[in-house]
């Protein structure tokens, strides 16, 4: 598995993994207004300077999807979000491995010794994953979502990390 820069031609592989409203939510919080979203619109969530969303691929083939930014002007903090491996490919070890490159580009491409993510807490697969590289639940929170409240975790890692 590598990562490579997304770019707009992934958009409605990664977008057809969100087979539902709720799984859509899971995944993108409430940063999309409607689902299902277009690929335009997950374009355009990744506007700015500070965005760097990864496409994870083994071949040709588009396994995963993750978006790392730097959350404020402290760069040694980089944020992960739109985390996601196709559902098909799951239990396969692909999430880890897509994770643990990601913590490896964000310390040596981006200077991470932070990083962060958020996790509905209802998302076990996920949360599970997450504390598998390393992050651990620093705090909890709820959200609005779609007119319901949703509780979430923060999950924090510091580095020093090696993966490869």
């Amino acid at each position: 598995m590598t990562l490579r820069p997304f770019n707009i031609n992934d958009a409605s592989t990664i977008l057809s993994w969100c087979k539902d409203k709720h799984a859509f939510r899971l995944w993108s919080a409430d940063r999309y207004k409607d689902f299902p979203a277009k690929p335009e619109e997950m374009l355009e969530q990744y506007k700015g300077d500070n965005m760097y969303p990864l496409t994870a691929v083994v071949g040709d083939t588009i396994i995963g999807h993750i978006l790392l930014r730097y959350p404020t002007e402290d760069r040694t903090l980089v944020r992960f979000g739109f985390v996601i491996v196709d559902y098909s490919k799951r239990s396969k070890g692909y999430g880890k491995q897509m994770l643990r490159l990601a913590i490896d580009y964000a310390q040596q491409e981006l200077g991470a010794q932070k990083m962060t993510l958020g996790v509905f807490c209802d998302n076990l697969s996920a949360l599970e994953c997450y504390k598998s590289v390393g992050f651990r639940i620093t705090g909890e929170d709820t959200y609005s979502i779609d007119g319901e409240e949703w509780k979430g975790y923060e999950m924090t890692i510091v580095t020093p990390l090696r993966f490869l």
